[in-house]
């Protein structure tokens, strides 16, 4: 009983010397050589074996905190972060490599420092954007750097500079998750190009443009590359995209395009040379304006849209159509599925066909055709040509109608490829006696390229030597 009143004894007094120690020095050190402690040191640990562990919790239960003060640390066992309250929200310290190149961007002074009104980048860094930075009145050169946010809605730059927020000159670019804010009507969110004809520009999933009550000059320019690929971005500013240069593919799919009030959603400009351009699943919604021009003097080889739809606008199409030569359309809202069409015929024709060589020689019919219409086909007399990039099977159907030039007729008809009779099908009369009226259907399939002709011929298949003339004619040829 006396030892157990003696060690409680002795435990009181060692915690009234140590609280007096502590209210003495305001220092505590824990750990080898308690008397010694770094003078600017309110506490010190010290072991050469074991190490200081902060409160464990997950991302929920960090959250569950009432009240964090400034500073308030804990571990993220969900995010394996060290993770630090700062003034009204948690962030997460990341530790990383010298020679790691990520830069996490809170603010301007986050990035290189501005030489007049340009911030050049640097072009091993990917630069994470925390928060809407606000860096006017300058603008990035992106420098081969890449961008991006964690929270596109919420991640991103604004400037009021004039031109392009973000700039790029024979370099790659690549973004992803990042909003663009143009705040002043001189401004736009990009001026991307490539004159070396070598670069990649790829703004993929959650990059947006958005004006913020300001009209601005839009979306911005994207000029030259080896390819330029645009996926699931969102535009909502006075003015589209503007593309241009030489260029080898263009590529936009699944945006969102809204708010055109000055342009098109996408303008391709007369200095476009392309060799291809693929427009699939956008949206374009806004009244009165344009969704996709074409500008005389811009070429471009082969261009394919698909399932983009139109809401509002005052016209889908400006500069080209359906029938555009080395455009494919399909399924999109408000314009009519790309085909190749031909349709010629003639009337009261009194122009003779001779058929000068005994059976079973064929020859052109003979006559002046009327034209009704040319889709990616063009029409001279009995002659359709096909005019489109693709290769495509033609249906071919004809119908004549003549009177027998003697006893005993008896007519088949065909078609010539390029002047040469096709062997087969052909269709034939049952013999007709003399000025009988008869008439021949024919329909058949050919495959075309670019500069295939095809034409009627008719042949005799007896020894009677009488010329023809073919009164009627309906000639149609379609893919």
């Amino acid at each position: 009983m006396k030892t157990l009143k003696f060690n409680a004894l002795r435990s009181i007094v060692t915690i009234f010397l140590l609280s007096i120690h502590i209210s003495a020095f305001s220092q505590i050190k824990i750990g080898n050589n308690p008397t010694t402690i770094g003078s600017s040191s309110i506490l010190e640990l010290e072991d050469t074996t074991r190490g200081f562990l902060v409160t464990r919790l997950t991302t929920s239960q960090r959250d569950l905190i009432t009240s964090p003060p400034n500073g308030l640390t804990v571990f993220n066992i969900q995010t394996n972060t060290m993770d630090v309250y700062r003034v009204d929200h948690w962030e997460s310290t990341v530790y990383k490599h010298p020679d790691d190149k990520v830069v996490y961007v809170y603010s301007l002074s986050d990035l290189p420092a501005p030489s007049g009104s340009v911030i050049t980048l640097d072009p091993n860094s990917m630069y994470i954007f925390k928060g809407i930075v606000n860096i006017s009145p300058y603008y990035l050169e992106l420098n081969g750097a890449n961008l991006r946010g964690i929270d596109p809605a919420r991640d991103g730059v604004s400037s009021t500079v004039s031109g392009a927020i973000l700039r790029s000159t024979s370099v790659s670019v690549f973004m992803q998750d990042l909003v663009v804010i143009p705040l002043s009507g001189a401004t736009k969110a990009y001026d991307f190009k490539d004159v070396t004809g070598t670069k990649f520009c790829n703004l993929f999933s959650g990059n947006s443009v958005v004006e913020v009550g300001i009209p601005s000059l839009g979306v911005g320019q994207i000029s030259g590359f080896k390819a330029a690929t645009i996926i699931k971005n969102y535009w909502k500013a006075s003015d589209g995209l503007k593309v241009t240069g030489n260029m080898g593919k263009f590529a936009c799919g699944f945006t969102f395009i809204t708010d055109v009030t000055a342009g098109s959603g996408i303008e391709f400009l007369a200095g476009l040379t392309v060799d291809d351009i693929d427009l699939s699943n956008n949206y374009f919604v806004y009244t009165g304006q344009k969704g996709v021009k074409l500008n005389p003097g811009a070429s471009v080889n082969r261009g394919r849209m698909t399932t983009n739809m139109f809401r509002g606008v005052g016209s889908p199409l400006d500069g080209l159509d359906s029938y555009s030569l080395g455009w494919s359309m399909k399924q999109n809202t408000d314009i009519p599925d790309s085909r190749a069409y031909s349709f010629i015929y003639f009337n009261n024709n009194v122009t003779v066909t001779s058929l000068p060589s005994a059976t079973p020689n064929y020859f052109k019919i003979q006559g002046v055709t009327t034209s009704i219409d040319q889709k990616r086909f063009t029409a001279t007399d009995n002659r359709i040509t096909y005019t489109g990039v693709d290769p495509i099977t033609g249906k071919v159907s004809v119908v004549i109608s003549a009177k027998a030039p003697a006893n005993n007729s008896d007519f088949s008809i065909g078609i010539a490829k390029n002047g040469t009779m096709l062997t087969a099908p052909v269709s034939s009369m049952a013999a007709a006696s003399n000025n009988q009226s008869f008439q021949i259907i024919l329909n058949t399939e050919t495959n075309l390229v670019n500069g295939d002709y095809l034409e009627v011929f008719i042949g005799r298949n007896n020894s009677n030597t009488s010329s023809l003339i073919v009164e009627e004619l309906q000639f149609r040829v379609t893919d």
